[in-house]
């Protein structure tokens, strides 16, 4: 009769079995990462002279790429796009002719050259909700919906309304980068469809603003008939339960017309340039006097590491 089957002594067993395997797994790639160490420096040690004459030769190569790269800058522009020019801007930007762009420059004896140039919204989710009262709106209704809104307010669609953007422009070279940047704006603002809309709309912006001083003005003249009132009679502008509500509308009134104000200042071109932070010195994460040579010694490991598997190859045929 055969002898019952012990589950019990059975599990154990093989769970030793599998501690052992997986401890001379770890083992074995231990002792292999070891020889691979000492395999490389042997290599190394063996080619020490072909490793210095690579290392020497990337060094120099960085040094100068280095020198070369010393005139790099980038130029920031804080810009508006007015008259609903967001998309024309982007446009622009993506298809500008550097190449086309740096003959003109060259010509006009400017030793300055353009290498690239980008544009980014600044994002500024909380002036782009109360600047109007429909984004204001349009908030409400996503976050009614459980829409992530500050994943929203960073989407493509949402970001090119955001009212400022920022214009980087890459230069390189001891020329006049001022009046690179400035032929740059130039070229943006000189769009014939754009700047008939530009001198319309200054005339409604600047009508927009006459009104709103004229009902301050009307609001000015009841509190004063109010004050000769007061004169003449008991009463006081306390008595008047609106005074404080028409108080709340001069003041949003006066707040316009400062935003008016603004917005005629920007309108006075299509992109409008806020602000210009130039020369700022363009640096590589890693120096080429460090890359150089690394990427010299990375390409004769590889040569020798292929070198040596073709050799085996050879003699195994």
């Amino acid at each position: 009769m055969s002898e019952p089957f012990d589950v019990k002594n059975t599990i154990p067993q093989e769970s030793e079995v599998d501690l052992q395997h997986f401890s001379n797994r770890i083992n074995g790639f231990y002792d292999r990462f070891i020889y691979n160490i000492y395999r490389l420096f042997r290599f190394l040690k063996r080619n020490k002279f072909v490793v210095l004459i690579l290392l020497l030769i990337g060094g120099i190569l960085g040094f100068f790429s280095d020198q070369s790269n010393d005139d790099r800058s980038l130029n920031e522009i804080l810009v508006v796009p007015n008259f609903n020019s967001v998309e024309y801007l982007y446009n622009t930007v993506e298809t500008f002719d550097i190449i086309g762009f740096n003959n003109e420059l060259k010509a006009s004896d400017n030793n300055e050259v353009l290498y690239n140039i980008k544009i980014e919204p600044v994002y500024d989710a909380y002036n782009f909700i109360i600047s109007d009262r429909t984004h204001l709106k349009a908030f409400e209704i996503l976050s009614d919906r459980s829409i992530d809104l500050e994943k929203y307010s960073k989407s493509k669609l949402a970001s090119k309304n955001y009212k400022f953007h920022l214009l980087k422009i890459y230069t390189k070279g001891n020329g006049n980068t001022t009046a690179l940047v400035d032929r740059i704006l130039e070229k943006m603002n000189n769009d014939s469809y754009f700047n008939k809309r530009k001198e319309i709309e200054k005339v409604n912006t600047l009508n927009k603003r006459n009104e709103l001083a004229k009902s301050i003005d009307l609001i000015n003249g009841m509190f004063q008939r109010l004050g000769e009132e007061q004169k003449t009679s008991d009463l006081s502008l306390n008595s008047y339960n609106q005074v404080g509500d028409v108080l709340e509308i001069k003041e949003d009134l006066i707040r316009q017309v400062n935003a008016t104000d603004v917005q005629l200042i920007e309108q006075d071109k299509i992109i409008y340039d806020a602000s210009r932070i130039m020369n700022i010195k363009v640096t590589s994460l890693i120096p080429n006097i460090i890359l150089f040579p690394f990427l010299f010694l990375v390409l004769f490991l590889i040569y020798g590491y292929l070198k040596s598997k073709f050799n085996r190859l050879k003699t195994s045929f």
